[in-house]
């Protein structure tokens, strides 16, 4: 009887196999359960700014049913489930917010998701072939290019466009700033515009602060971007404030109105000065004069950006000032011109070498020199143009406080000079410091190249007599190669291996404390007011004192010593060429100075 039994239970198991596979077979050619899966957006960043943080997801059913919803890893690992048996319509739009957070409230890693549907009635499961992906890396921005590196937006007639390109993901409508880098103690926004795909354009015009806009101030501007990729991530090339340190070269603007450049090596006399009037071409007038006298030797007026100014064959030696003007503008430059002595005595008498500080004029010359937006001087700056014109067209940093005054006193004591700049000297043009008795460094000579520097020391060793009327020189060098100079760097030293240091103080004279040279005789102790002081605080191995001043005995500012076979004279403050001016009534000052004066004409070789 067991066999029947059997027989039956095995028939009706393989009844219900055939009706299952026929049942299966007859849902399998049904409609679909799930008509399509929908992500908007796509692409989603979970960073809490609030903007594409959430991604709307869902599907669209064929019929009624209870299902759960969930989100899937790229390993097919359920990361979040926002739903589960949960019966919906049919044919319904069916949308749920996902904020990019699995179950435990955690921001997923970045990666690939899909979702899934299931019925578990049915033992449904339906994964979607649409990607949802999380991205939290901001996209990688930088500004590439900003065209015309100068522009002139007050000048008449001028309406400026600058073509600002940046690489990076293209947004219809990216946000461009632009930064005033030189007007206040950081940078500060001036301006803002929108461009289209990945370029933006700059009209020149700067907010007034009432809605309206004005052209843009003489001075430096930088430039950043604000763009988001397909996810969201918001980066702001090259940073929300710029600054030099990620600013690159040509993606700044210098705005110029009127600008001059010219040489600064010593033109002979008789021959031809070619200077550049910028940012524009336009007419100007010029004038030629010698410094001192308002008179001018040479002037009239040109066409265009190239201006060539003779220097007359019989200009004596000294420093002439080019002037420009064009309409309300002007600009000036200074030329050492190397011509005939000043005087009918030196023209057969060897004459002291007066060397301008050319390489610190540019040093301190705070100009736009890569066009980053940012000004470039030493020693922040690593390379420095010499071509460059000086910061809102007029004369270079301590000329007229410490050059002129100095100039102006030689011509007027007739103190005869050779006159050439230390570019010229360190490319060997003109006078050289083997055939001066003396050489007489105007200012405060900052830099100068290193193998100036030690031909200067390896000269006094061999008997030349050095003055410096300045203070902290000879402390820093430079490299020079064809028009720029570079790699600037600090020496615990000078170039003789004497150390100092820098003292500012209430008004005081110097001291004088010991006259080996007879600088100071016949004169009150008391020289000079002073409230900068360069005190010594170790002179240079072998160095023999002869002359000190100041206000410690320990610690004199005014020094002179000897060093092998030459004298080493310092006046120990930067202010003492303004005691040479007329205006100042000193006695002692101008005094002392011609006497150094004599002592460097003499010379010891």
């Amino acid at each position: 009887m067991a066999r029947p039994v059997v027989r039956a239970v095995f028939a009706l198991m393989v009844l219900a196999t055939i009706a299952a596979f026929f049942a299966t077979q007859q849902l399998k050619s049904e409609f679909p359960l799930v008509i399509r899966f929908s992500a908007k957006p796509k692409q989603i960043s979970p960073n809490g700014d609030r903007y594409r943080d959430v991604t709307t997801v869902g599907f669209d059913l064929s019929r009624p049913a209870k299902v759960s919803f969930s989100i899937l890893d790229s390993e097919g690992s359920e990361v979040r489930r926002l739903f589960e048996d949960r019966r919906l319509r049919g044919s319904s739009h069916n949308r749920f917010r996902w904020n990019g957070r699995d179950d435990s409230g955690r921001v997923v890693p970045d990666g690939v998701y899909r979702m899934r549907v299931v019925r578990r009635d049915e033992g449904r499961v339906v994964d979607s072939t649409k990607e949802i992906r999380v991205d939290t890396v901001p996209p990688r921005v930088r500004i590439a290019s900003a065209s015309p590196s100068v522009i002139a937006p007050r000048a008449p007639g001028q309406a400026p466009s600058v073509r600002v390109r940046y690489v990076g993901p293209a947004n219809e409508a990216p946000e461009f700033r632009v930064f005033r880098t030189d007007d206040a103690a950081r940078p500060h926004v001036v301006r803002r515009f929108r461009g289209k795909g990945n370029v933006g354009v700059w009209d020149g015009q700067v907010a007034t602060g009432s809605s309206g806009a004005k052209p843009a101030p003489d001075g430096g501007y930088a430039f950043t971007v604000r763009v988001r990729d397909k996810a969201g991530n918001l980066t702001e090339a090259p940073a929300p404030i710029p600054s030099a340190a990620v600013a690159s070269p040509h993606t700044g603007v210098a705005v110029r109105t009127f600008s001059l450049t010219g040489p600064l090596r010593v033109v002979p006399a008789g021959s031809v000065a070619t200077l550049e009037v910028g940012p524009i071409s336009r007419s100007v007038d010029f004038a030629l004069s010698r410094l001192g006298d308002p008179t001018p030797i040479h002037h009239g007026q040109r066409v265009g950006g190239r201006l060539r100014v003779g220097i007359p064959s019989k200009a004596q030696t000294g420093v002439y000032v080019v002037r420009v003007r064009a309409g309300e503008q002007r600009a000036v430059w200074p030329i050492a011109v190397a011509g005939l002595p000043q005087t009918r005595q030196s023209a057969s008498h060897p004459r002291v070498l007066l060397v301008l500080p050319a390489i610190t004029w540019q040093g301190q010359n705070a100009v736009d020199d890569d066009f980053d937006g940012f000004a470039d001087s030493f020693p922040k700056s690593r390379s420095l143009g010499l071509d460059r014109p000086f910061l809102g067209g007029g004369l270079p940093v301590g000329f007229n406080s410490q050059i002129a005054p100095l100039l102006r006193y030689l011509d007027r004591e007739k103190l005869a000079y050779d006159l050439t700049t230390d570019v010229s000297l360190a490319r060997g043009e003109g006078p050289a410091l083997g055939n001066a008795p003396g050489v007489a460094f105007a200012g405060s000579t900052l830099w100068l190249p290193d193998l100036l520097m030690q031909k200067l020391r390896d000269e006094v060793a061999d008997g030349l007599r050095v003055a410096s009327f300045g203070a902290d020189a000879f402390r820093r060098t430079v490299r020079l190669r064809g028009d720029r100079v570079s790699d600037p760097r600090r020496r615990r030293a000078n170039a003789f291996g004497e150390t100092t240091s820098l003292l500012k103080t209430s008004t005081a004279p110097l001291t004088v404390f010991e006259d080996g040279l007879g600088l100071f005789a016949g004169l009150d102790s008391y020289i000079g007011d002073f409230s900068e002081f360069e005190q010594s605080q170790d002179l240079p191995t072998g160095a023999r004192t002869i002359a000190t001043a100041g206000r410690d005995p320990n610690q004199p500012a005014f020094v002179a010593y000897g060093l092998g076979g030459g004298i080493v004279i310092r006046s120990g403050t930067p202010q003492w060429a303004r005691e040479l001016n007329e205006s100042a009534l000193s006695v002692e000052v101008p005094a002392v100075t011609r006497r150094i004066w004599r002592v460097l004409s003499q010379g010891a070789r």
